[in-house]
């Protein structure tokens, strides 16, 4: 089980703080970690050599008010209204 201390969770000023785990440590409890992604929508970051990699996130999570202005065709309608 991971018990590194300096895992960050839980929420500071309103502000979700992601769970931060060693790829190792994903590799080796990964369908815990899959299930607290999925059934409790937290958020994990894995990092390699202390450096993120990626982040785990639920498929119902929001995506945290962020546009992506890549693809004018997922843009929502009313980000052009007045």
């Amino acid at each position: 089980m991971i018990t590194d201390p300096g895992i960050e969770t839980g929420m500071t000023e309103g502000k979700t703080v992601s769970k931060v785990v060693s790829a190792m440590d994903m590799r080796q409890n990964f369908g815990t970690l899959l299930n607290q992604v999925a059934i409790k929508d937290e958020e994990i970051v894995i990092e390699r050599a202390g450096k993120p990699l990626a982040r785990l996130v639920s498929m119902n999570s929001a995506t945290s008010g962020k546009l992506d202005f890549r693809d004018i065709g997922k843009l929502p309608n009313d980000i052009w209204a007045e």
